[in-house]
């Protein structure tokens, strides 16, 4: 009888009939979401554009996440080793998180269409724009749907905004400034009362713009003034404010990390839900010269502030220069 021999084969199972891992057929959908998004917010739709800004991204970061904890579950019982569909995968994740830098700044419908209003500064004296402007170099609130076009205003010596290290709210040189009135029109909102944030201290909970008045400039147009002083607000709900009226003085109520000044205009009276409008000042000295029209910048180097000083001045100012 022939003698049987056996030879030892190593067992190697069997991959499985789908070697695509659920998260991984995702993937796709994330990006195309990413995509769609973005391109109904390039076409500036209002208020369809506002809700997709505060809730697209986030629930796109959600999604991406729950792919990512499903690649690394996949991983551990995955034992046939990286395919191609798990590298196509984690490229696709890496391709969504960088084209998180399309949500830089809120594309407003108004971007286009600027406020037709003249608006003085509302500080008089040297004034610099702390942020103000275009981009995010210049305007850290680009990304704020009704504050996209915001300007903080303060006022520095030597590019500081303090003297004496500046741990009291007396030390600040915009501290305690008269604010006026940037244009005609009606008081729609006024808030007083609120305390002064503490220097240095967590702002976490506080109202955005504590103090503030909301004046109506024009149909659809509400200028938000804000961290006014506790006590200071002098204009009344109705009331009809002309350019340069006292409003209240500079306080640091509010979500505010120092005395200062916001500014914004939008087209609801509602804070957070309502689209930024460009605007411009009018009338004033920058560098030495007079200056019709324009949006000053702002900007912060080095612990300094190195945005654009500015002056207000009357147009037949024989001080405002050529």
């Amino acid at each position: 009888m022939a003698e049987r021999r056996y030879e030892w084969v190593p067992y190697r199972p069997t991959p499985p009939v789908r070697p695509v891992d659920w998260w991984v057929k995702g993937v796709p959908a994330l990006l195309g979401l990413q995509i769609l998004i973005v391109t109904l917010l390039r076409l500036r739709p209002g208020w369809l554009g506002l809700w997709l800004w505060y809730l697209g991204p986030s629930l796109l970061v959600i999604l991406a996440g729950v792919l990512l904890i499903g690649s690394l579950r996949s991983a551990r019982q995955w034992r046939h080793g990286v395919n191609t569909w798990h590298i196509a995968g984690y490229l696709g994740l890496v391709v969504f998180i960088v084209s998180l830098r399309a949500y830089g700044s809120y594309p407003s419908s108004h971007d286009g269409s600027p406020s037709a209003v003249e608006f003085r500064l509302p500080l008089d004296g040297p004034v610099t724009v702390a942020w103000g402007g275009e981009t995010s170099a210049v305007n850290y609130h680009v990304f704020l749907p009704d504050q996209r076009w915001a300007y903080d205003l303060l006022g520095t010596e030597g590019g500081r905004s303090a003297a004496d290290g500046g741990t009291r709210l007396e030390d600040h040189h915009a501290w305690n400034l008269p604010v006026r009135a940037p244009a005609d029109g009606v008081v729609r909102r006024s808030v007083d009362g609120a305390p002064e944030a503490v220097l240095g201290a967590p702002r976490w909970g506080l109202a955005g713009l504590g103090n503030h008045v909301v004046i109506q400039v024009a149909p659809d147009e509400f200028l938000f003034i804000g961290h006014f002083r506790r006590g200071t607000v002098a204009a009344a709900v109705g009331e009809r404010v002309t350019a340069g009226q006292l409003l209240g003085r500079v306080g640091n109520s509010g979500n505010s990390s120092e005395p200062h000044i916001h500014v914004h205009l939008q087209d609801t009276l509602r804070p957070y839900f309502g689209e930024a409008i460009p605007f411009y000042f009018s009338a004033y000295e920058q560098d030495g010269r007079f200056v019709d029209r324009g949006m000053p910048e702002g900007g912060r180097l080095g612990g300094r502030y190195v945005g654009q000083r500015v002056q207000q001045r009357r147009p037949d100012d024989p001080r405002a220069g050529t």
